[in-house]
């Protein structure tokens, strides 16, 4: 399994938490250490709208101008990984946004 997100979020956390104590072998892609590019991120597009990709309850969705809400771009998401709902899991090539252990199984 593949998490993306931060690792200081609580939600990441407890996916990593989940996996240990599951026994499931797991790699932690960090936005803010491993980064995030337009492959990475178009790849998460295939299977998700931006919509279920994108936290409008962050801090960092607040920040953002009224112009950069309406035309949310790659770029503004590159530029802003925060941005992105944690965690997302790629489990056997299916990405799942959010923690939902059940859906991992």
């Amino acid at each position: 399994m593949k998490i993306y997100g931060i690792k200081n979020c609580d939600k990441v956390r407890n996916t990593l938490k989940w996996c240990l104590q599951n026994g499931i072998e797991c790699v932690l892609h960090d936005y803010r250490v491993d980064g995030i590019d337009n492959k990475l991120l178009n790849s998460f597009r295939l299977q998700h709208d931006i919509k279920e990709l994108v936290n409008k309850r962050s801090t960092t969705w607040r920040t953002l101008s009224d112009d950069e809400k309406l035309h949310l771009s790659n770029d503004i998401i590159i530029a802003n990984p925060t941005l992105l709902k944690r965690p997302i899991v790629d489990c056997n090539g299916q990405l799942h946004v959010g923690y939902f252990p059940e859906k991992w199984i």
